[in-house]
């Protein structure tokens, strides 16, 4: 299992899709930076409520930005085709199709810790660099937000779950993306709105408050509004479920229910999967 998760680490990180990814992490930086350098010169004026600290105090609400793109990050370590259970090699021989699917989900959440660290060495780097004139960072508010961030990990990791399994799901990646989606952005927004003012439906409103993970991002700002227990809870349950989800799907696909030109392998592969069945 460790060498599996290596081997698929590895190939995950030098992938040209994981290389996009982080040049989208970096725009997001300098894109947040300019939009606040434009909103400091262009519309109100002055440097007040634009210092540099004040971007990483925002910053700590938008944490649903990312969230809604754990997809990415499982598609990056779930591969170009859907993974062929009966093809075995030295790393995979000896592993079941639960261990299988077990050892993607880790590998993606690897691949989240690194996307976490990296995001938050270039966000802070560049913010340093943008705000100079306002004054450098100091450590206290580089902290809070390093605490902001560690926060969000299990619901960015629940994010990556609910991607891997929507994923495994489905052979066509489309529909994969549209029920990540559909799941995260959609129906949340639909039970958000219901449950807010005006209208505040009792029970949209308690699934807001209490089962949803969209909403706990806009917590993550100030210490006061941050419920640590909520998150671990509500992560906890959002893994467990989409992973029992994703790995019975995965356990129970029959290999010629694939594409037949998927790879250009299955073809060859049925029979032989066949007699084994």
């Amino acid at each position: 299992m460790v060498r599996y998760i290596y081997t698929e680490f590895k190939r995950a990180l030098k992938s040209q899709y994981s290389i996009k990814y982080i040049y989208g992490i970096t725009a997001v930086c300098i894109l947040a930076n300019l939009a606040m350098i434009a909103f400091r010169d262009y519309v109100y004026g002055t440097n007040d409520g634009t210092y540099g600290y004040n971007i990483i105090m925002f910053a700590g609400g938008f944490f649903w930005l990312p969230y809604y793109t754990t997809i990415f990050i499982a598609d990056i370590v779930f591969g170009k085709s859907y993974p062929d259970p009966f093809i075995k090699d030295r790393v995979t021989k000896n592993l079941r199709r639960h261990q299988l699917y077990i050892g993607k989900l880790l590998t993606t959440w690897l691949m989240l810790l690194v996307y976490v660290i990296l995001s938050f060495i270039l966000f802070i780097g560049i913010s340093t660099l943008f705000q100079l004139s306002t004054g450098s960072l100091s450590m206290a508010v580089v902290e809070e937000f390093a605490v902001n961030v560690l926060c969000a990990v299990p619901l960015l990791a629940a994010g990556c779950s609910i991607g891997l399994m929507s994923l495994y799901c489905y052979v066509n990646k489309l529909r994969a993306y549209a029920t990540f989606w559909t799941i995260t952005l959609i129906i949340p927004r639909i039970i958000m709105f219901l449950g807010a003012e005006p209208l505040r439906i009792g029970v949209c409103k308690f699934i807001k408050d209490k089962v949803l993970i969209t909403p706990q991002f806009t917590t993550l700002q100030f210490f006061a509004s941050r419920n640590v227990p909520q998150i671990l809870i509500s992560s906890a349950v959002y893994i467990i479920i989409s992973t029992l989800i994703g790995g019975y799907v995965f356990c129970k696909k029959r290999i010629d229910n694939l594409p037949a030109d998927m790879d250009g392998r299955n073809k060859k592969n049925v029979a032989s999967a066949n007699r084994r069945k």
